[in-house]
């Protein structure tokens, strides 16, 4: 081969594994559509039909209906579903959840801004098959005390394989996780329940002094509001004012240890108030915020990088 030869074949090569490298790096995330202000005024959960991956369950923040609203990604229609029966006095998150193999919803009634409620409450029910439905009821109850004292929460996943319910603090310094069993969800069925304190987490990261100055809720950009089991991959997803998180689950399905060290940051774009993270069975994760054509998004989880582990103080929980 002549000199000029094996240049043109360097050139080709090199230019080869720029092309592969580019066409192996992972897109960011991937806006999908815009919610409708009369639907969706305050966003404040969202999840994934356990019947139609393309349907998104959503509800409305405190002062609004005690409804479902049922968005679906490829017609971009919104249907509302009412509720029977119960109030929105402070709906914060939506859970969908595998129950005795069918889809249920659990509606968390957990919102506490002031930090005086006596009791927090989630609504179970099973999921209507169809977004035409008009209303539902409730099947069971769940009444929750702290352990500890009233908190304020925005963030609530269910963890099917152990039927157990998890809630994550919002307004202190570091969150704290709570969780509490599923009890047998008979008809008509209320419970008043204790959550169990699991202790603080500590890994989420900090707002900078830059970050502060520059972003709507700067000061609170480490605040948890909304949260996500997937099931599939046993993955735990946070949404913070600041970004998305996920926390992989080890083998002994300790929630708390893997929030604390094993927590990944997902490219997120800026929302002007991030409030929903959902996930459907293959793993795509979207997020969504309050506001006038809130946006929603599918989040790149390939190109999470793992934050340094960060060490817990037993004594600390």
């Amino acid at each position: 081969m002549t000199g000029g030869a094996r240049s043109l074949a360097a050139a080709l090569i090199a230019a080869a594994i720029v092309a592969c490298s580019r066409a192996e790096e992972p897109s960011g995330p991937a806006a999908l559509a815009r919610l409708d202000h009369d639907y969706l005024p305050e966003a404040s959960g969202m999840t994934v039909s356990g019947f139609d991956p393309r349907r998104l369950w959503f509800i409305n923040d405190s002062g609004n209906a005690p409804e479902l609203i049922a968005f679906d990604l490829d017609t971009q229609a919104h249907r509302r579903v009412e509720v029977d029966g119960i109030k929105n006095r402070d709906w914060e998150d939506l859970a969908a959840f595998p129950y005795r193999g069918e889809p249920w919803l659990a509606i968390g009634d957990i919102g506490d801004n002031d930090g005086k409620r006596g009791h927090i409450r989630v609504y179970l029910l099973p999921e209507p098959k169809s977004a035409e439905v008009g209303s539902v009821e409730v099947h069971s109850t769940i009444r929750l005390d702290y352990p500890d004292k009233a908190r304020d929460a925005e963030s609530m996943a269910v963890d099917a394989l152990t039927q157990t319910l998890y809630i994550l603090s919002k307004r202190e310094k570091y969150p704290r996780l709570y969780r509490v069993a599923l009890p047998a969800l008979e008809p008509g069925s209320e419970h008043e329940l204790v959550l169990s304190r699991l202790g603080k987490l500590r890994s989420i990261p900090a707002p900078g002094d830059d970050e502060k100055k520059r972003f709507k809720y700067g000061e609170n950009r480490a605040q948890p509001t909304s949260m996500t089991f997937l099931q599939e991959q046993r993955q735990i997803a946070v949404l913070t004012y600041g970004g998305a998180y996920i926390a992989a689950l080890a083998d002994d399905n300790d929630w708390y240890r893997a929030l604390n060290e094993r927590l990944c940051a997902l490219p997120t774009p800026e929302l002007s108030q991030g409030e929903t993270i959902a996930a459907d069975a293959e793993g795509r994760i979207y997020v969504s915020s309050e506001g006038k054509r809130a946006p929603v998004y599918q989040l790149n989880t390939a190109i999470c990088t793992a934050p340094d582990a960060l060490s817990r103080d037993e004594d600390d929980r």
